[in-house]
């Protein structure tokens, strides 16, 4: 007895063990996937919001001079904490913000767990968004942490409301629209939960969303004359953002979401013309939803990486529904090796070296201002169209101000520093 009853206790302690493992391996190999970025350096605008950080301290409401910024003040909290603790060490601002999209890849999980109720497609869905490239920038620029920060405070608020915790819910909200001003599609996706609950909540419920709702409205339309984002011309309002969703759905979904139903019409036919192409439509659409905010944008034609966080872990959910049909085959373990395989190269080697690139003006002009005394310099041939990233990134500088450096002017008899594109270097 006293044998039989240890075995059971080691088998049910492995049992364990393995349910841990199995339950943690969608954030390692989120870990794994984001870890080239650690060594990458500032890039750009990130310097920018170093150097703003220190503007706050003397002035506290100086982002609403600037808007949107002042729809971003949770991103800003983070690298203002994070700067006191380490300084211009960017190897630890990476490391927080892949742990905040491994925690998003957790509340994603857990969401789709509540709502679904099915273990495969929660998990299948976590793995995928866990690894999915599409979205890098969002994870690899830390200037582009407010999409990471916004989706976290977006699935909090989706997991409380279907929960009907709507204190919470709507405090979490809040907080989603000053990580950034899109956060109000929010109510869009609370009003596919509510679709899918087919269940009306208490009237405080509603109510309690919109004060946030009110308060943000009523700040947005205050600065919206100064408003860079619109003033400047990056979003108006026209036809083309019809092309813009469109063109952005194909790119988003090209080649991953053909495969998968290619794998399950060969394999399951009936369930594909009978299940899986009538529901395709609402899967498109509700991929869709995250983008609007976006989509009126003007200086390109389809939305940056950065801007389809929140929409791949809502397409990674569409992934792993379409997926159901092939649970427990071997078609379906080897597309998962293939899509977690695939991604993560893509990251390490093609978007990594992207990265190391996009840094390697500001992160090279450290280094040269490092290896003189602090002078009047002239930055020749500067990679990036804004001067204010260079004199920004002169701070990362011991004794170096901003005022000190100079952009394609005249400079007279300054030091020169000149930009080559092809040696990624000074000269």
């Amino acid at each position: 007895m006293g044998k039989s009853h240890k075995t059971a206790q080691k088998a049910q302690a492995f049992q364990l063990f393995c349910v841990f493992c199995v339950s943690l391996w969608p954030f390692l190999l989120a870990v794994i996937a984001y870890a080239p970025a650690l060594n990458n350096g500032f890039v750009a605008d990130d310097y920018v919001i170093l150097q703003r950080i220190d503007m706050m301290k003397v002035q506290p409401l100086y982002l609403f001079r600037v808007p949107p910024e002042n729809f971003r003040i949770v991103s800003y909290a983070v690298f203002g904490f994070l700067k006191s603790l380490v300084g211009y060490d960017a190897r630890f601002f990476y490391a927080v913000n892949i742990a905040i999209h491994a925690a998003n890849v957790a509340l994603f999980w857990q969401f789709l767990a509540f709502v679904l109720n099915d273990e495969f497609v929660s998990r299948t869905a976590a793995v995928l968004f866990a690894v999915f490239q599409a979205p890098q920038e969002a994870v690899m620029w830390l200037a582009a942490m407010n999409e990471t920060t916004l989706a976290f405070f977006a699935l909090l608020t989706l997991l409380m409301w279907w929960q009907k915790r709507y204190v919470m819910a709507t405090a979490a909200y809040a907080i989603a629209l000053f990580s950034k001003e899109s956060g109000f599609v929010i109510l869009l996706l609370i009003a596919l939960v509510e679709l899918k609950q087919q269940q009306w909540k208490p009237f405080r419920a509603y109510a309690l969303l919109l004060i946030p709702t009110a308060i943000f409205v009523a700040i947005f339309l205050s600065t919206l004359s100064t408003n860079f984002m619109i003033t400047n011309g990056s979003y108006t309002l026209g036809t083309h953002a019809i092309l813009v969703l469109l063109l952005t759905l194909h790119r988003l979904v090209w080649p991953w979401l053909y495969i998968v139903l290619l794998l399950v019409w060969i394999t399951r036919p009936a369930t594909f013309f009978r299940q899986t192409l009538p529901r395709l439509p609402l899967y498109l659409a509700c991929m869709v939803v995250p983008m609007l905010p976006y989509m009126f944008i003007a200086y390109q034609r389809s939305l940056p990486s950065r801007q389809l966080y929140l929409c791949s872990a809502v397409m990674m959910g569409v992934f792993a529904l379409l997926l159901k049909p092939l649970e427990r085959t071997t078609l379906f373990r080897i597309f998962m090796i293939a899509f977690v395989g695939f991604n993560i190269g893509y990251l390490w080697i093609r978007k990594d070296a992207q990265f190391e690139d996009r840094a390697a003006p500001t992160t090279q002009l450290i280094a040269a201002l490092g290896r003189h005394t602090p002078q009047r310099t002239l930055v020749l041939n500067f990679a990036y169209p804004y001067p204010d990233i260079a004199r920004a990134a002169a701070l990362a500088v011991p004794g170096w101000r901003p005022d000190l450096i100079v952009v394609n002017e005249p400079c007279g008899d300054c030091l020169q520093l000149r930009w080559n594109a092809r040696e990624k270097r000074y000269e």
